[in-house]
């Protein structure tokens, strides 16, 4: 029973997915390359920074991912943390993101959380979970959403046709994940995990291979692949509509090398670090396929992570009972001892 009602869950999210792209498929943001943008530190200052978007070393990710300004908070009020991004955006309110802290309490464990891409609402559930727990939980707020946001497509200025432009946002928000971080650690937490949905767990995964004070990792029905998750998706077809009569997926895959997991396996194998899937089995969106890739390579790699392979969706990851399952079976990979 509760397969079908997740089904009808996920059906009912495609639908209001698909729906809401075609109200709004006249102001998408068409296919780019502009490699530029995404070497860009000031949008406005910057636009023709230099770089290629090809992934072809090691080095290479872990200087595009590398802080740029210190962790300290611009502004402390209540359970609301306001930081300076890294990125500068020409949208003003981007350039500033806030953070709400739960406090759980002590210092013994942190928990950064990442949202999914057009996210409307905050993981207070999630959050007051855990924070009942021992557990602190810090809601990361990505590029173009929530109060970053400057209308109602803002969201697509984070993942969109313009190659550069995107992993200008992925970078974007990874430096935001690791100034979080970093400030944390300054705050004397001493263990720090990352936890991501969708596109928010590519950008916890991402966060994981390169900052070494993460201790732990879960990411949630994710793609660890965002060109095979616009090639795939159900939701995606639009983008890729835009995308393909310029590149193919190969092609694709080499430009968005830089914010793939599958090209970042190697940090995710770093001593200290443990990961942890959250898996849908009936998955339309972010396909558990590209999943158990990577998966495979850090069971090879004698890092085998732990995977929970539940019987719903995408979007129903989210609900009775499968969240239930999921926060419970993370609780235990928290308190569990690193390997």
């Amino acid at each position: 029973m509760f397969r079908y009602l997740a089904r009808r869950h996920d059906r009912k999210y495609i639908l209001r997915t698909l729906q809401r792209q075609r109200r709004t498929d006249h102001r998408s943001i068409g296919f780019g390359y502009d490699a530029s943008l995404a070497f860009a530190v000031n949008e406005a200052e910057d636009r023709y920074a230099s770089g290629e978007l090809t992934f072809t070393e090691l080095s290479k990710g872990e200087r595009f991912f590398s802080p740029i300004l210190p962790s300290e908070p611009l502004n402390e009020k209540g359970n609301i943390v306001l930081f300076q991004s890294d990125i500068t955006s020409i949208v003003e309110d981007n350039n500033t993101f806030e953070c709400r802290v739960t406090d759980g309490g002590s210092k013994d464990h942190a928990v950064v959380l990442f949202h999914h891409w057009h996210a409307r609402n905050r993981f207070s559930k999630f959050a007051r979970f855990f924070a009942a727990r021992g557990i602190t939980v810090i809601e990361a707020t990505l590029p173009y959403h929530f109060s970053r946001g400057s209308g109602d497509c803002s969201e697509e200025k984070f993942f969109n046709a313009n190659l550069g432009r995107t992993v200008r946002s992925m970078r974007q928000a990874v430096l935001d994940g690791r100034k979080i971080v970093r400030w944390l650690h300054s705050q004397r937490y001493r263990k720090i995990s990352v936890v991501g949905r969708c596109l928010g767990g590519t950008v916890a995964g991402l966060i994981a291979a390169q900052e070494e004070m993460v201790d732990k990792a879960v990411l949630m029905v994710s793609p660890m692949s965002p060109a095979d998750f616009v090639w795939t998706a159900e939701t995606m077809k639009s983008l890729r509509g835009r995308i393909e009569p310029a590149m193919s997926l190969k092609d694709l895959r080499t430009a968005w090398g830089l914010i793939s997991l599958e090209m970042h396996t190697w940090g995710l194998t770093r001593p200290g670090l443990d990961v942890m899937f959250v898996l849908g089995r009936d998955d339309t969106i972010a396909r558990p396929e590209a999943s158990d890739r990577v998966i495979e390579v850090l069971t090879k790699c004698n890092r085998s992570p732990e995977v929970l392979r539940l019987n719903c969706g995408h979007s129903s990851v989210g609900i009775f009972p499968y969240n239930m399952i999921a926060a419970r079976k993370m609780l235990r990979f928290f308190k569990e001892s690193p390997t």
